[in-house]
Protein backbone atom coordinates (compact mmCIF):
# COMPACT_ATOMS: atom_id res chain seq x y z
CA UNK A 1 0.00 0.00 0.00
CA UNK A 2 1.36 3.41 -0.97
CA UNK A 3 1.15 6.26 1.46
CA UNK A 4 0.44 9.61 -0.10
CA UNK A 5 2.46 12.47 1.29
CA UNK A 6 0.34 15.48 1.95
CA UNK A 7 1.31 19.05 2.67
CA UNK A 8 -0.87 19.48 5.74
CA UNK A 9 0.45 22.97 6.45
CA UNK A 10 -0.62 24.11 2.98
CA UNK A 11 -4.01 22.43 3.34
CA UNK A 12 -4.55 24.07 6.74
CA UNK A 13 -3.54 27.51 5.43
CA UNK A 14 -5.78 27.10 2.40
CA UNK A 15 -8.74 26.14 4.56
CA UNK A 16 -8.20 29.10 6.88
CA UNK A 17 -7.94 31.48 3.92
CA UNK A 18 -11.19 30.10 2.49
CA UNK A 19 -13.13 30.56 5.75
CA UNK A 20 -11.66 34.02 6.36
CA UNK A 21 -12.86 35.06 2.93
CA UNK A 22 -16.48 34.25 3.73
CA UNK A 23 -18.92 36.77 5.10
CA UNK A 24 -20.79 35.92 8.31
CA UNK A 25 -23.94 35.36 6.22
CA UNK A 26 -22.10 32.88 3.98
CA UNK A 27 -20.79 31.01 7.03
CA UNK A 28 -24.29 30.77 8.47
CA UNK A 29 -25.65 29.56 5.11
CA UNK A 30 -22.97 26.84 4.93
CA UNK A 31 -23.63 25.76 8.51
CA UNK A 32 -27.34 25.51 7.72
CA UNK A 33 -26.60 23.42 4.62
CA UNK A 34 -24.56 21.03 6.78
CA UNK A 35 -27.42 20.84 9.30
CA UNK A 36 -29.92 20.09 6.54
CA UNK A 37 -27.68 17.39 5.11
CA UNK A 38 -27.32 15.79 8.53
CA UNK A 39 -31.12 15.77 8.86
CA UNK A 40 -31.44 14.03 5.49
CA UNK A 41 -29.08 11.31 6.67
CA UNK A 42 -30.50 11.09 10.20
CA UNK A 43 -34.03 12.58 10.42
CA UNK A 44 -34.15 12.01 14.19
CA UNK A 45 -30.97 14.03 14.76
CA UNK A 46 -30.29 15.37 17.25
CA UNK A 47 -31.90 13.12 19.80
CA UNK A 48 -32.93 14.44 23.21
CA UNK A 49 -29.90 12.68 24.69
CA UNK A 50 -27.59 14.35 22.18
CA UNK A 51 -29.17 17.73 22.90
CA UNK A 52 -28.70 17.26 26.64
CA UNK A 53 -25.05 16.29 26.16
CA UNK A 54 -24.53 19.28 23.85
CA UNK A 55 -25.97 21.78 26.30
CA UNK A 56 -23.89 20.28 29.11
CA UNK A 57 -20.74 20.74 27.01
CA UNK A 58 -21.70 24.36 26.33
CA UNK A 59 -22.27 24.98 30.03
CA UNK A 60 -18.92 23.47 30.99
CA UNK A 61 -17.12 25.48 28.32
CA UNK A 62 -18.82 28.68 29.46
CA UNK A 63 -17.81 27.99 33.05
CA UNK A 64 -14.19 27.45 31.97
CA UNK A 65 -14.20 30.72 30.07
CA UNK A 66 -15.56 32.53 33.12
CA UNK A 67 -12.86 30.99 35.36
CA UNK A 68 -10.15 31.93 32.86
CA UNK A 69 -11.45 35.51 32.68
CA UNK A 70 -11.56 35.76 36.47
CA UNK A 71 -7.99 34.44 36.73
CA UNK A 72 -6.80 36.95 34.16
CA UNK A 73 -8.28 39.87 36.11
CA UNK A 74 -6.14 39.11 39.16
Amino acid sequence: MRVVRRDYDHARASKLAYWRGLTPAERIRLADELRRHALLLHPDWPTQEQRALDIECHIQFSERLERAAATRKR
